[in-house]
């Protein structure tokens, strides 16, 4: 991996984790003596991140890590449960074993990594469970595809880890249910559980909004 990539990698987990918290300021200097990689790449990163609207660069101020954009966020969620209903319903169809056998393996993961309170791990399987049903219908590209929209949106997710009132085990167990119906051969019951599992942000965000107030923009009117 290259050190622009390496920077670029490092600095995206840290604000899909928030562990660069939205409206943080930062500085091309302190990313370099804190990944401790030269300046050159990481301003090349830096930039890559303003394109996908990530960070902003404020004249005379400096530069920041964006708030999350809700109305961003909510699109990728549309574009994500438009596609991924189809291909949980296409997996129905299938008798993949070796899938089956990862898919339980990350729902024991994320059980163990609940117990844990280790968020970022536990985000790391719910997106390798999502990730499977790409992988055995053969449509890995369209899951890296999904990726580059998906920014704002798993910005969002893993903030909902974080609040106190929202169970991670509701999670857990929504996908033991579509996992159940997809080793059924259910294609109905399979898809309409995915579209209920994807719909959870919009039922959620006011949670994340309430506990959050300063991490957003671009907030769609309440009606």
């Amino acid at each position: 991996m290259n050190l622009k990539l390496q920077a670029y990698s490092e600095i995206l987990k840290r604000i899909i984790s928030t562990e660069y918290q939205p409206g943080q300021r930062i500085s091309e200097k302190e990313l370099s003596q804190e990944l401790n990689i030269g300046r050159t790449p990481i301003r090349e990163a830096l930039l890559q991140l303003r394109q996908e609207g990530l960070i902003n660069v404020v004249p005379q101020s400096g530069t920041y890590i964006t708030k999350i954009d809700l109305c961003v966020a909510i699109s990728a969620r549309f574009i994500r449960e438009s596609i991924e209903t189809r291909i949980v319903k296409e997996a129905t169809a299938l008798n993949d074993r070796t899938a089956m056998a990862k898919l339980q393996k990350t729902i024991a993961n994320q059980k163990f990594f609940s117990k844990q309170k280790e968020f970022e791990k536990f985000f790391g399987e719910d997106e390798a469970f999502h990730r499977e049903f790409y992988l055995m219908t053969n449509h890995q590209q369209v899951w890296e595809w999904l990726q580059t929209t998906n920014m704002q949106l798993n910005r969002f997710r893993m903030l909902r880890l974080k609040v106190k009132t929202l169970p991670w085990e509701s999670l857990i167990n929504e996908h033991e249910k579509i996992l159940k119906a997809v080793k059924n051969h259910e294609p109905d019951e399979a898809e309409r559980l995915i579209a209920n599992h994807l719909h959870l942000m919009l039922d959620e965000k006011d949670a994340l909004l309430n506990t959050f107030p300063d991490y957003f923009t671009n907030v769609p009117d309440k009606k």
